[in-house]
C-alpha cells in the first residue's frame, strides 16, 4: 500500500476513534467532601446524600463514572479548569464562569442559627456579629452582600456546630439539612442550639464543566435527573440523612 495512503487512512481512523473514546471516558464527578454531602463512612468507604445522589445520576444516564470526595472550594475550581465534570452544589461566580446549570437537584431552605438560647429574629440583628459561613459559600443575597454581618470560614458544618456550641460564633447560616447534620456528627443536638431564623432557600444544582461540555451528555444527565427527581428515588437517599433528626422549622 502507498505510504501516503496509508497515513492518510491512520489519521481517519484516528479522528474517528477519538469522540467514541471521550465518550466513553468514565464521568469525573466530584462531590463536596463534608457532611451529609460526602465523608467516609464507619466501613472506610465514601458515602454521603450528594455522593449517593451524583452515583445514580451517572447510573441511570448510562454513563461509567468515578466520585472523589473534594473540599468545597476546590470543586469549583475543578469544574472551571476542566480536570472534573461535574459537581452537585450551590452556585457561586466562580461556577457561573466555569459550569453549565444542568438542572435543580434539590432546594433547601437556608437557616441562620446561634448557640443555645438565642433566637434570631430579622437579619438586621446580625449585623456587627461573627456568623459562620462554609468557605467560599453564597446563601442568600441579602446575606451574602450585607458587609455589615462579619463573616467566618470555615471548612464544613461540623466545624461550625462545634464552634457555635462553645459559643465561639454568634451564629451559624447554612442549608437546614447540613447544618444540622454537622451537628449530629458532632455531637450536639438541634435542641441545644439556637432556634433558627429561615432567610429563604438555595438549590443544589448539577453543574457541568464548560470546558467539558457534550450537549449529548448534558441532555442524558438532565433527563436521569428528572427521572429520579419523578420517581421518588432522590427524596428516598436524602431521607437516610435527615431521619436522625427533626427537619421542622418555622415559616419564613
Amino acid at each position: 500500500m502507498n505510504v501516503t495512503i496509508f497515513r492518510r487512512l491512520a489519521i481517519a481512523l484516528m479522528l474517528l476513534v477519538q469522540p467514541w473514546c471521550a465518550m466513553s471516558a468514565p464521568l469525573r464527578i466530584e462531590t463536596i467532601h463534608g457532611p451529609p454531602w460526602g465523608f467516609v463512612g464507619s466501613d472506610g468507604r465514601p458515602t454521603g446524600m450528594m455522593y449517593e445522589i451524583g452515583n445514580r445520576i451517572a447510573e441511570v444516564a448510562g454513563f461509567a463514572y468515578t466520585n472523589s470526595l473534594i473540599p468545597y472550594p476546590r470543586t469549583a475550581a475543578d469544574i472551571e479548569n476542566g480536570s472534573a465534570d461535574f459537581t452537585i452544589r450551590f452556585g457561586n461566580e466562580q461556577m457561573t464562569r466555569g459550569a453549565v446549570p444542568v438542572g435543580v437537584v434539590v432546594s433547601m431552605p437556608v437557616i441562620v442559627v446561634g448557640p443555645a438560647g438565642k433566637h434570631y429574629r430579622h437579619l438586621d440583628e446580625l449585623r456587627g456579629k461573627t456568623v459562620g459561613i462554609v468557605r467560599t459559600s453564597k446563601y442568600v443575597e441579602q446575606f451574602d452582600t450585607d458587609n455589615a454581618i462579619q463573616k467566618y470560614s470555615v471548612n464544613d458544618y461540623v466545624a461550625m456546630a462545634k464552634m457555635l456550641s462553645m459559643r465561639r460564633l454568634d451564629a451559624g447560616i447554612g442549608s437546614s439539612v447540613g447544618l444540622y447534620y454537622g451537628a449530629y456528627m458532632a455531637g450536639i443536638k438541634a435542641a441545644d442550639l439556637g432556634a433558627p431564623l429561615v432567610l429563604g432557600s438555595n438549590d443544589f444544582i448539577l453543574f457541568f464543566s464548560r470546558k467539558n461540555a457534550r450537549p449529548e451528555t448534558q441532555l442524558a444527565l438532565k433527563e436521569a435527573l428528572q427521572k429520579l427527581t419523578s420517581s421518588g428515588e432522590i427524596r428516598q437517599i436524602m431521607g437516610k440523612y435527615t431521619k436522625s433528626f427533626s427537619m421542622d422549622l418555622p415559616q419564613k
